[in-house]
C-alpha cells in the first residue's frame, strides 16, 4: 500500500552530501516560509516538523537533522519534505498557520511531481508535536482560509509534543527558577489570554470524533514537556493511541538502547497502520 508520511518536528535525516542537496520552495514572504524537498526513490512521502518550543529552530540545522535521521532510520526511500515555520517571542499562531499553510503547499507538490496522495502520517518532536498533532486534528481552524487541506493525514507519530498548552504553561511556572524558561509564556502574545489560546491551539481539544491513528513518545522523566502531556491523549483518544512510555527517559538524550527500541516502535507503528 503506497505510503505519505507527514512529519512536524526538527530531525535529521537528510542525505548531506553534495549529491543530495535539497530543492527549496516557499510558501509565503517571510524568511522561515520556506519547505526543503529530499527526494528519494519511490512515490512515498514524509514531512517533518521541528521542535524548539515554538521560538527557535530551523529546517536545515544540523540539531534538528541529526534527530530525525536518529529516530526515523527508513528514510531513504522516501520523499521526505522538511518544513520550516515562524519562530520567535509573541508569535503565536504563527506556527500553527504556517504548518498549514506549507502543507498546503506540499500538496500541490505531491499532484505535480506525482506523489502518493494516500496514507499521509504526519510526525514531529516536541512543539513539532504539537503542531503535528494540530495539522492531523484539527478542523480547518485557520485564518487564511487559502491555506485549507483537501488530504487528511492517517496517522501521526508524536514525540513529546504538547497536547494541552495551559497545563504545560503551568508546569514550567512551577518547575522552573527562571521565566525565561516558560517558553510557552514567551510565545503567546501579552495581549492573548493563555485559557483563549489553550482552547484555540491545544491538540486536546480537537481530538473529538477523529478517525486517526496516534504513536506518541515520550520519556516519564521530561522535564520540558511533562509525561502527563502524554496521558491526557492517551485517555482521549483511548484505542485509537499507542504510548511508547520511555521510563526515566528526558526529552531527547535517550541512551542508546532507549533510541532502538524507539525507532523500532516507529517503524512497526508506520507498517502496522498501513496493512
Amino acid at each position: 500500500m503506497k505510503l505519505i508520511i507527514l512529519i512536524i518536528f526538527f530531525s535529521s535525516f537528510l542525505h548531506t552530501d553534495s549529491e543530495h542537496k535539497p530543492i527549496e520552495f516557499t510558501y509565503g514572504s517571510h524568511e522561515k516560509q520556506k519547505i526543503d524537498l529530499y527526494l528519494g526513490n519511490s512515490d512515498k512521502v514524509l514531512v517533518w516538523i521541528h521542535g524548539g518550543g515554538w521560538l527557535f529552530g530551523d529546517k536545515s540545522a544540523k540539531r534538528w537533522v541529526r534527530r530525525f535521521q536518529n529516530h526515523f532510520a527508513d528514510h531513504a526511500e522516501l520523499n521526505v519534505f522538511m518544513i520550516g515555520y515562524r519562530v520567535g517571542e509573541n508569535t503565536a499562531p504563527y506556527a500553527v498557520d504556517d504548518v498549514l499553510c506549507a502543507y498546503k503547499k506540499i500538496e500541490e507538490e505531491i499532484e505535480s511531481r506525482g506523489f502518493s496522495k494516500k496514507d499521509i502520517i504526519v510526525a514531529g518532536a516536541s512543539a513539532g508535536g504539537h503542531l503535528a498533532l494540530f495539522l492531523s486534528l484539527s478542523k480547518q481552524k485557520i485564518s487564511n482560509k487559502s491555506c485549507l487541506l483537501d488530504l487528511k493525514p492517517k496517522a501521526v507519530v508524536n514525540l513529546f509534543g504538547i497536547t494541552e498548552i495551559e497545563q504545560t504553561y503551568k508546569y514550567l511556572d512551577e518547575t522552573k527558577f527562571f521565566s525565561l524558561s516558560n517558553y510557552v509564556r514567551r510565545w503567546i502574545p501579552d495581549e492573548k489570554k493563555i485559557s483563549e489560546v489553550t482552547k484555540e491551539l491545544s491538540p486536546l481539544y480537537l481530538a473529538d470524533n477523529q478517525n486517526i491513528k496516534v504513536l506518541t513518545i515520550h520519556g516519564t522523566n521530561d522535564v520540558w514537556v511533562p509525561y502527563s502531556q502524554a496521558e491526557l491523549l492517551d485517555q482521549k483518544l483511548k484505542d485509537k493511541h499507542v504510548l511508547h512510555t520511555v521510563v526515566g527517559g528526558g526529552h531527547y538524550g535517550f541512551s542508546e538502547e532507549e533510541d532502538q527500541a524507539i525507532r523500532n516502535k516507529i517503524k512497526n507503528f508506520i507498517t502496522e497502520v498501513h496493512l
